[in-house]
Parts: structure tokens; C-alpha cells; sequence
């Protein structure tokens, strides 16, 4: 199993932001991510500063990353890069089948429907790591990442079941989202090398 390299990377976001008619955006410079880490902290949802250097995020088609494509740091390897491209492009699915109104009401209106969308979104790093290392992520692990979205532990504990129910899927070879098919599909083509061996 090879690692991803800067080039790779970059050609990877270009595939899926062109497949899912998308655009990066710095979050780390962008005004309009100032006022939502502001409002959502007004919320008591995600704290600014976590939101904005910690979390990728996604309005609409534009997908706001806090790193440089193809630029590994700490928090950020070329590989969590590429998964966190996977899961945001799965937020621009949910948009397309939900719409602009509906996906808005549904995250900011409701810590259920929040973790639903969020644990959707999970799915598409249990399917990538899965086809890369042929293990699963830890559902809990995973599922605990939804405490930082100002859900509720009942809402943690849904998303957690989602994720463990998913993961059997997964491992059974079920790709589910439509982002993780997409991203799969260019990897098997372009980096086969970075599976890991039979």
C-alpha cells in the first residue's frame, strides 16, 4: 500500500469537484466563514475557532477546506484530505436531493437531522478506508466526532447505529453514497496502489 502523494491529491479533488459541479474555498480566509462560526457558536453548535480550523464545511456547492490541497499537516494527512473531499461532496449530494431550503432547515433546525446528515457524510470514510486498508473505522470513534456539532448524546448514539449498521454493509462490499462511488471509481483507475494487498 503506497501513500498519496501532493499530485494525487489535487488530481483527486479536481475529479470530484468536477463530477459534483463544486468549488474550494479557503475557509481560513473566507469573511462569510467568519460570520457562520460566529452564528453557529451563537447557536451553541460548534465553537468559531474549532469550525474554522478544524472543519471542513459545505453551502451549497462550495466546500470550504482550512488547508492547501495537497499539503499535508498535522491534522490534515493528504489521505484525510481526500476523505474529507469524499464526505463533503456527499453534502452537495444531500443538497441536490434535498434542496437549498429543506438541507438549511434540517441542519441548523434540527440536532437529529444534523447528526443524520453528518453520519451520511461519516459513511463515505468508512467506505474509503475500508477499500484502503480493508478494515473498518470505529463507529464510535466516528460518531464521536458529531459532539463538536452541538448534537445531543442520543443524537451521537443514532449516528453511531447508522455507522455500525453501514460498516456491515461495508465490509460485505456495499459502496452506498454516491460520493464515495464516485471517488472509489477514480481511485481504482488512477492510484490502485494505494489499496491495500489481498
Amino acid at each position: 500500500m503506497s501513500e498519496p502523494t501532493p499530485d494525487l491529491a489535487r488530481a483527486f479533488f479536481r475529479h470530484l469537484l468536477d463530477r459534483f459541479a463544486a468549488t474550494v474555498v479557503d475557509k481560513r480566509s473566507a469573511l462569510e466563514m467568519q460570520v457562520v462560526g460566529g452564528v453557529l457558536g451563537q447557536l451553541g453548535i460548534v465553537d468559531r475557532d474549532s469550525f474554522l480550523g478544524h472543519f471542513a464545511t459545505t453551502v451549497g456547492r462550495r466546500i470550504y477546506v482550512p488547508f492547501d490541497i495537497g499539503v499535508p499537516t498535522e491534522g490534515w494527512s493528504l489521505w484525510s484530505q481526500m476523505m474529507a473531499c469524499a464526505h463533503e461532496c456527499q453534502h452537495v449530494v444531500q443538497y441536490d436531493r434535498l434542496g437549498p431550503v429543506r438541507v438549511a432547515w434540517q441542519y441548523i433546525g434540527s440536532t437529529a437531522a444534523r447528526a443524520r446528515l453528518e453520519a451520511e457524510a461519516y459513511r463515505c470514510q468508512l467506505e474509503l478506508h475500508f477499500w484502503r486498508t480493508g478494515q473498518l473505522l470505529a463507529p464510535h470513534a466516528l460518531a464521536s466526532l458529531l459532539k463538536s456539532y452541538g448534537v445531543t448524546d442520543a443524537d451521537v448514539q443514532v449516528a453511531e447505529t447508522i455507522l455500525r449498521l453501514s460498516g456491515e454493509s461495508v465490509r460485505r462490499g456495499a459502496v452506498i453514497n454516491r460520493a464515495s462511488s464516485v471517488a472509489l471509481d477514480w481511485l481504482k483507475a488512477n492510484a490502485p496502489d494505494l489499496r491495500v494487498e489481498a
